[in-house]
């Protein structure tokens, strides 16, 4: 495949992080209520989304013989965000404005270089937690937590983009 090939790819997928994270932005400023099952639902698209703004990186990144070859790529890869970050590499995750990404027990810590904290949800854990009977405690807080999320996020989001056009 080729960059533009890439990039084409590479380009529905920051638009759907961007759509996603907009749709969470636009909903939660309407929407300023917490509780269980809506939260749940919010980090579900929010660990989504960030999946996808990563991998469309990882699309531009890799040489891939064909879209087989990438498609499986990206299955294998999974959710997993520390599987994601290891693929991408600590100097990539830099450049777009990400110090680290950190697994803990349900969820992945985004440290930023400006020195924030973004907490995504392990997305097959917040998918299936039922199952396992896991509880999740919420504090009533949630909503400005991940409006800040979002602040950082779309940062992120900025610098993918641009760096995938510059590859293009």
């Amino acid at each position: 495949m080729n960059n533009k090939e890439k990039y084409k790819i590479a380009f529905r997928l920051t638009t759907g992080s961007s759509c996603g994270l907009t749709f969470l932005e636009d909903y939660l400023h309407h929407n300023q209520k917490t509780d269980i099952a809506f939260i749940r639902s919010i980090y579900m698209l929010l660990s989504y989304n960030v999946e996808l703004l990563l991998k469309s990186r990882v699309v531009m990144l890799g040489s891939f013989l064909n879209e087989n070859k990438l498609k499986n790529k990206l299955i294998n890869l999974s959710h997993n965000l520390i599987k994601i970050k290891k693929e991408l590499g600590s100097a990539e995750l830099f450049k777009v404005g990400i110090r680290e990404i950190i697994k803990s027990d349900t969820s992945y810590i985004i440290k930023t270089t400006s020195d924030t904290e973004i907490k995504i949800e392990d997305f097959i854990d917040i998918r299936y937690d039922y199952l396992f009977g896991k509880m999740r405690s919420i504090s009533g807080n949630e909503y400005e937590e991940i409006m800040k999320y979002l602040k950082d996020l779309f940062k992120i989001l900025k610098s993918v983009k641009k760096y995938n056009e510059q590859t293009e």
